[in-house]
């Protein structure tokens, strides 16, 4: 299994930027990031969440449970799908 996790490289050690548990003494591959990547991946996430929160904002409580499912059925009148 392959795990990616942020950090930094400092005075020749790397530092994760977020606690990793039950790795210790695992092999590791260390890639550095050109800066503009990190920025540019920093607006992308910037991005999705604006995204997520528009979603979250705008969702509306049907208390229908298989809407998504059963979407002709409730739109068009439709025999429900098995």
């Amino acid at each position: 299994m392959l795990i990616s996790i942020k950090g930094i490289f400092k005075e020749g050690v790397a530092h994760p930027a977020e606690e990793v548990e039950g790795r210790e003494g695992q092999s590791v591959i260390i890639m550095f990031l050109e800066e503009d990547l990190d920025e540019k991946e920093s607006e992308q996430e910037a991005a999705w969440d604006a995204l997520t929160q528009l979603v979250d904002n705008c969702a509306v409580e049907t208390g229908v449970r298989d809407l998504a499912h059963q979407h002709d059925h409730y739109l068009y009148g439709k025999t429900k799908q098995e």
